[in-house]
């Protein structure tokens, strides 16, 4: 019961709802999102050119054994 009006329950609340603020988007941010997202893309584009044009420098190479630093 809610010592402030009688007769009326009240459900308790986690210290998350009292302390949570909605997120605001504003243009600027969807802008820089947009952009991102393209940026994004292209690497993926240039990635997808570059595996297709690009010869493996060592087709028949076996796998290391152990971990390469590139790797």
């Amino acid at each position: 019961m809610s010592k402030f009006v009688p007769g009326i329950a009240r459900q308790p609340r986690a210290m998350s709802d009292v302390n949570e603020v909605p997120e605001v988007r504003t243009p600027d941010e969807d802008e820089r999102l947009a952009d991102s997202q393209r940026a994004i893309d292209e690497a993926r584009s240039i990635a997808a050119d570059l595996r297709e044009t690009t010869p493996d420098p060592t087709p028949d190479a076996e796998p290391p054994d152990e971990a390469t630093p590139a790797s």
